[in-house]
């Protein structure tokens, strides 16, 4: 898990279908994060309205919150292969 709560991010365009359940150009940030059954369930507020969001994976929670901040995750599965190798 790459983001944590308090994380900001905002959605400039409704690029996929997640994006539609985001108000364009408000900033969100993710105000919680919990597992259940189906995958990770991340909790985003605007000033106004909350959004919830069921996730497989926090790996895919991370992906779609980078492409909103326009940044690059870590490959750390690398990292950490290369620490155990020694």
């Amino acid at each position: 898990m790459h983001y944590i709560t308090g994380t900001t991010f905002t959605v400039t365009r409704h690029a996929n279908i997640w994006d539609s359940k985001f108000k364009l150009n408000t900033p969100y940030s993710l105000i919680n994060v919990t597992s259940n059954q189906t995958g990770v369930k991340y909790l985003f507020a605007s000033r106004v309205d909350k959004v919830e969001m069921i996730f497989e994976s926090c790996r895919q929670a991370d992906s779609f919150i980078a492409s909103h901040k326009r940044e690059q995750i870590p490959d750390y599965d690398s990292v950490y292969q290369r620490n155990t190798a020694l």
